[in-house]
């Protein structure tokens, strides 16, 4: 799903040495196992940087071989309309310093503020935050997802996903308050947010620092619902998928390619695997970031 900082997880485009990783280091990737089944788990940046790949070796060489690549959502689906018909605005929600706050960013990022007062807090915050990753260089099209599914393409492997884009915009449209605890996350210390911040998010990901990525991510000021809708209720819709005979061969092999917080945060997939009887291991390498954030 596209969205703003935590779920994200993506990073700035900064000095070539903040983005050097070496051959100790990989991003997270597990592989998990039950009878005949084979999965290979990778959490993902929705936006990305050249610099990012290659992925790991381990993953590539088990996607060659995979009965098929399973996403968040297919990518190249046309975006469903959103409707503004009666729904809470970003204007709405807002006191006046956070107004101001909100101002300040737009100014900063070369957004019209007019603009954002006047569209859902859900779609205000995701503006925000695309439009602070691609004025410092990535791109939806370098993210890790598209990435995968250009791979799985070229090697005209399957494509299966857990939801449709328009079931990912129900999910938004129906946030509470419209998606007002995502807005208040993006203009947040709107000082704070610093290239420093995005360079240890990005190097924590690539470095695998599981712990560092966790750290980053308890800024976040979502409420209890929000979290449960974008995360926990979706974690367990999608392991009632992946433990379908009928969406998932149980002698078949699959690589599983979703948002990096539905594999380290509570309730995560690797921790859901594992209560229904999944052998789960890390095949890659991490180390310490020590990045400053």
């Amino acid at each position: 799903m596209k969205n703003w900082r935590p779920l994200l997880l993506s990073l700035l485009s900064l000095p070539s040495l903040l983005f050097a990783t070496t051959s100790h280091s990989e991003p997270l990737v597990w592989k998990a196992t039950k009878g005949q089944q084979q999965l290979m788990l990778i959490g993902t940046i929705h936006l990305g940087h050249k610099s990012m790949y290659p992925l790991p070796e381990v993953l590539e060489q088990f996607l060659k071989t995979s009965d098929g690549l399973v996403l968040e959502a297919n990518l190249e689906e046309g975006m469903p309309p959103i409707n503004f018909d009666g729904v809470i605005l970003t204007k709405q929600v807002l006191t006046s310093e956070q107004r101001e706050r909100l101002d300040k960013t737009a100014t900063k990022l070369k957004l019209d503020p007019i603009m954002l007062l006047n569209l859902p807090p859900w779609l205000t915050a995701v503006s925000i935050e695309n439009q602070t990753f691609e004025s410092l260089g990535y791109d939806a099209s370098e993210g890790v997802d598209q990435t995968i599914q250009k791979q799985a393409q070229a090697l005209k492997i399957p494509l299966l996903t857990f939801e449709t884009l328009a079931q990912q915009l129900d999910v938004l449209q129906n946030l509470p308050d419209n998606g007002k605890s995502l807005l208040l996350d993006a203009i947040s210390d709107e000082d704070q947010q610093s290239e420093d911040v995005y360079s240890c998010m990005i190097q924590s990901w690539q470095d695998g620092d599981q712990d560092n990525l966790l750290k980053l991510l308890e800024t976040s000021e979502w409420d209890l619902q929000t979290s449960d809708a974008l995360l926990y209720s979706r974690n367990q819709d999608w392991i009632k998928k992946i433990t379908d005979p009928s969406f998932l061969s149980p002698t078949g092999q699959y690589v599983i390619a979703v948002g990096a917080l539905h594999l380290i945060a509570e309730q995560n997939l690797i921790q859901t695997l594992t209560e229904h009887g999944y052998h789960v291991t890390q095949v890659t390498t991490s180390k310490d970031s020590y990045c400053q954030f």
